[in-house]
């Protein structure tokens, strides 16, 4: 029995000792103080603390000295500091990184390839290049296929309904609604644009509808009918809405724009040479610990080199339809817009057309497979910076750095221009004028519609959407409407 007492004493002692080893003891707060246990981990996390709090008390006790030879405290050397940080990080950001456009077709169709030629085309990789190369032509088609129905709405199917071009019919509504005699008031049926005989397209041609269709039927009374029946004009509601509408859609369309340019700059930064995008990164001390739920964090994805020809090959299959899908949407939204002639229907079309551009993420997401998001998410950018060029040894490194960075009179001038908003003007003034080049003419100090002349047939193709300069719709050469008849 006193063997089995001993034997049980060193058992609670062993205990005890594990236990005190894993847990830890603190100093208690409560009554009669002394310790208590709590977790290893949140001992060594105060001990940590309390070790981090000795270091900066060491650094700031360093900076004593040069905060005396700079004349100012303590506080405001650190202050000093806080402020040559921000404005070297601030500069990096300027200088950027590039990577893969994320939660897109087009990102996966340069991700996936060069994931499996860096795992030597590991079969595990090919059915997710070949659905990435698959759903990116399915988004292209599917995107082209749309705005070309949108074109052979605009440029087709309204010819068949007789409509001419919108231009600047209607645009100086509320000065004609004063005073109708000028010359710049008459409506493309050769009447005056008023507010009360101001009519869409359709209503317009259902009141003529009627108009006509009782002077059919009475004949004698044909007179007397299309003078008292006014089917009114067509004409744009509001000129100032639809350009404010359209420079919203500039603005929607050009974060597309600035996904092209950042591809455009990723594959000519990227090394031209093979490199692996995706490396073993952190791993556990102990092997044992590890699952296989815990290999995706420890592999590092980042954008890296990738051979000459990958480029070629990223730059005809990827980089080139983009463009032109973008160039497509740009001109297609706004000459849709410009032959929008409601304000609530060019408010509700200008937010509508920027789905198109949204098609990529949409097929993304219901479409690819989990792991490819997954890759597609934490793929890591390429900096176009020296690493190097990050790091300082003192503090007095960081104070002389900050003033290198300071910009000059002229930069700080460029830099203040809202580049953006120019950009955007710019953008809009352009497609805008060509809408009004190819589709009105100059008459009398205000842009009507060219003469309107009936298709031959409703065929309308890729290349009277993307070139219609070069490749026009074939129509009859009798006008079935001019401005001057």
């Amino acid at each position: 029995r006193q063997l089995e007492q001993v034997d049980s004493e060193q058992a609670r002692t062993t205990s005890r000792s594990s236990r005190e080893a894993s847990v830890g003891y603190a100093m208690g707060t409560g009554i009669g103080g002394g310790y208590i246990a709590v977790p290893a981990g949140q001992e060594r996390r105060a001990s940590e603390g309390s070790m981090a709090d000795k270091n900066g008390s060491r650094r700031d006790t360093l900076r004593l000295a040069p905060a005396e030879e700079l004349g100012v405290s303590l506080e405001e050397y650190r202050q000093l500091l806080a402020n040559a940080k921000l404005v070297g990080a601030m500069k990096f950001m300027q200088l950027g990184k590039v990577g893969i456009e994320p939660n897109s077709v087009y990102g996966a169709a340069i991700l996936m390839p060069q994931v499996a030629r860096t795992a030597h085309w590991h079969r595990f990789f090919l059915p997710h290049v070949v659905s990435s190369y698959f759903y990116l032509l399915v988004c292209m088609f599917v995107h082209a296929t749309m705005l070309v129905y949108v074109g052979k709405e605009l440029h087709v199917m309204n010819l068949f309904a007789g409509q001419m071009y919108l231009c600047d019919f209607g645009a100086d509504l509320p000065a004609c609604t004063l005073d109708d005699d000028s010359e710049r008031c008459v409506g493309p049926f050769g009447t005056p644009v008023t507010a009360p005989r101001l009519y869409s397209w359709s209503q317009w041609a259902s009141r003529s509808f009627v108009r006509d269709s009782l002077a059919a039927v009475l004949p004698d009374q044909a007179e007397k009918i299309r003078t008292i029946a006014d089917p009114g004009e067509y004409g744009v509601e509001s000129y100032y809405c639809r350009l404010l509408c359209c420079f919203v859609y500039v603005i929607s369309i050009t974060q597309e724009l600035d996904n092209i340019i950042n591809m455009i700059r990723l594959l000519y930064n990227i090394p031209s040479e093979e490199q692996p995008w995706f490396k073993l990164g952190a791993e556990e001390d102990d092997e044992t610990a590890e699952t296989m739920e815990k290999w995706l964090s420890q592999v590092e994805v980042k954008v890296a080199g990738m051979p000459r020809t990958w480029k070629l090959v990223n730059v005809f299959v990827v980089l080139l339809p983009k463009i032109m899908l973008w160039e497509m949407t740009a001109s297609t939204g706004i000459n849709f817009l410009m032959e929008t002639g409601g304000i609530d229907d060019i408010i509700v079309n200008s937010v509508a057309l920027g789905f198109l551009l949204t098609l990529d993420e949409i097929i993304t997401d219901a479409m690819l497979s989990a792991e490819v998001n997954h890759l597609l998410d934490e793929c890591q950018e390429y900096p176009l910076y020296q690493e190097g060029d990050l790091h300082t040894h003192s503090d007095q490194e960081t104070l002389s750095k900050s003033e290198e960075l300071a910009p000059g009179h002229l930069q700080l001038a460029w830099e203040m221009i809202p580049k953006v908003m120019v950009f955007c003007l710019g953008l809009l003034f352009w497609l805008v004028t060509r809408y009004y080049t190819l589709h009105c003419d100059f008459v009398d100090g205000r842009w009507v519609s060219k003469d309107m002349h009936l298709p031959n047939s409703l065929s309308f193709s890729l290349a009277n959407a993307l070139f219609g300069r070069f490749f026009p719709v074939d129509a009859a050469q009798t006008p079935y409407w001019s401005m001057n008849a």
